[in-house]
């Protein structure tokens, strides 16, 4: 990147930016995502600046879950420098409140404007806003933690020294965990943890800024991976999340959380991935047994194209035949729907069938289907609506619906899913399949073993 920025009035207040913010809070929080809920937001300190640190698993989706925790809070972010390359992509990163970080791989002659982007940090938080960094520096490609890098403790050391180590700059930890990072509809919940200080590293700082800087990114990471599911062995990750899908429910019943909440699902998974942690360091033996026995039904998962709910789900005949006649009768419904926000909800995949990290689709999805095609279209149809119509009222209303017709032609797509696995369930009962008593065995065995970890 030749040329820099300007990022003096980045924090200030825009109001494009906050009508744009507003928008988006809604699209995301209750259209995007089914279930987006937020734990510990009071812990964020009030009246001062503040620097955020988080896990990296979704590329922009993890910031946009952070900025709309509360509209009182607008963090700053920095991000990688290779977005900022465009001149115009740049001045569109600096708009929605995106700093540059450089690394080796940009060029060494670009690294010293690190202190220019750092030096404007300090500037952020010594005037009460807050500065969110992602340590990992790149996205993971699951729910684990990668090793921290050191950009954030330069910042936190540099905003010390700059107060003449007079101020006890506080640390927040903040979490994601999505129930699916793909689909449309799901669950996010964002953990935000307590803050912490280090002053108690001034002293090292002073003498090696080097070893302070080391043991600030080590404490850092422990307070992140505190909060999260750190599923770390990434060689068995699929069958680790394999184990945690199927013990999920078990666990929310025996400790008496709330059925299909993000919290409680969180909460599960983080004790699920702790004990697997546990068990692979002090028996390796039972967890490879262990790991075997879910590579093997997950494999026969794919095989049967069953989802692992199926097996907990218990069967009804009136329940099944009553959702079959609903789907029958709501088929007009559902293709209205369907025809309504077919350009808003596919568009993305023009983009993503092309990009070859797999985990930039979701931020594609949104930014080019919630922020660009859905507006667009929405306005597009409200507008032909009111013009047939010869109403400005059914204009109005047309633009009011149309975001929440999205979510029912989301929802029933996933009902039509689950339907078809259950049919292909009671087809695998009646024929007794080897395959699908196999699986069930596998899942038994796989809880069993769960229970008697935890017991």
């Amino acid at each position: 990147m030749k040329f820099m920025l300007d990022f003096s009035k980045i924090n200030k207040k825009n109001w494009l930016y906050e009508i744009l913010f507003r928008y988006l809070q809604f699209v995301h929080n209750f259209v995007y995502y089914r279930q987006y809920r937020v734990k510990g937001k009071e812990n964020f300190p009030k009246n001062e600046g503040f620097l955020i640190i988080g896990n990296h698993q979704n590329s922009l989706n993890d910031a946009l879950g952070i900025l709309f925790i509360d509209p009182k809070y607008h963090p700053i972010y920095i991000a990688r420098a290779d977005i900022f390359k465009k001149p115009l992509l740049g001045k569109l990163m600096r708009f929605i409140r995106i700093m540059p970080a450089f690394r080796q791989r940009d060029g060494k002659e670009e690294l010293d404007k690190n202190n220019i982007v750092f030096n404007e940090a300090m500037r952020i938080m010594s005037e009460g806003d807050c500065v969110a960094i992602f340590p990992e520096a790149t996205h993971m490609d699951g729910r684990y933690l990668g090793q921290f890098k050191k950009g954030f403790a330069r910042i936190a050391f540099g905003a010390a020294e700059q107060s003449d180590f007079k101020i006890n700059l506080k640390i927040v930890p903040v979490t994601n965990n999505y129930s699916d990072y793909f689909r449309f509809q799901t669950k996010l919940l964002i953990t935000v943890g307590k803050p912490f200080e280090f002053s108690e590293l001034y002293d090292l700082y002073k003498e090696n800024p080097e070893k302070a800087r080391y043991q600030l990114t080590q404490k850092a990471r422990a307070a992140v991976e505190e909060l999260m599911v750190n599923l770390d062995d990434v060689p068995n990750y699929p069958q680790l999340e394999t184990i945690c899908t199927a013990y999920r429910d078990k666990y929310i019943t025996d400790h008496k959380l709330k059925l299909r909440q993000i919290e409680s699902e969180a909460e599960a998974d983080i004790a699920a991935a702790n004990v697997l942690r546990s068990l692979r360091d002090n028996n390796p033996e039972q967890y490879n047994t262990l790991v075997d026995k879910a590579r093997e039904y997950g494999s026969l998962l794919k095989e049967l194209k069953l989802r692992d709910w199926i097996f907990g789900f218990k069967p009804s005949f009136f329940c099944f035949l009553l959702k079959a006649v609903l789907w029958v009768v709501l088929i007009p419904l559902w293709i209205v729907c369907a025809f309504l926000n077919f350009v808003p909800y596919y568009s993305g995949f023009l983009i993503t069938n092309k990009v070859k990290d797999k985990l930039m689709g979701p931020s594609i999805h949104f930014g080019l289907g919630m922020l660009v095609t859905m507006p667009l279209w929405n306005l597009i149809v409200s507008v032909t609506a009111g013009i047939v119509s010869h109403s400005w009222l059914v204009a109005i209303a047309s633009l009011v619906l149309l975001p929440f017709t999205m979510i029912v032609y989301s929802r029933s797509k996933g009902s039509l899913k689950k339907l078809i696995n259950r049919i292909r369930r009671s087809n695998f009962v009646t024929k007794k399949d080897r395959r699908y008593m196999r699986a069930a065995e596998l899942r038994t065995q796989i809880i069993a073993e769960m229970d008697a970890l935890f017991n």
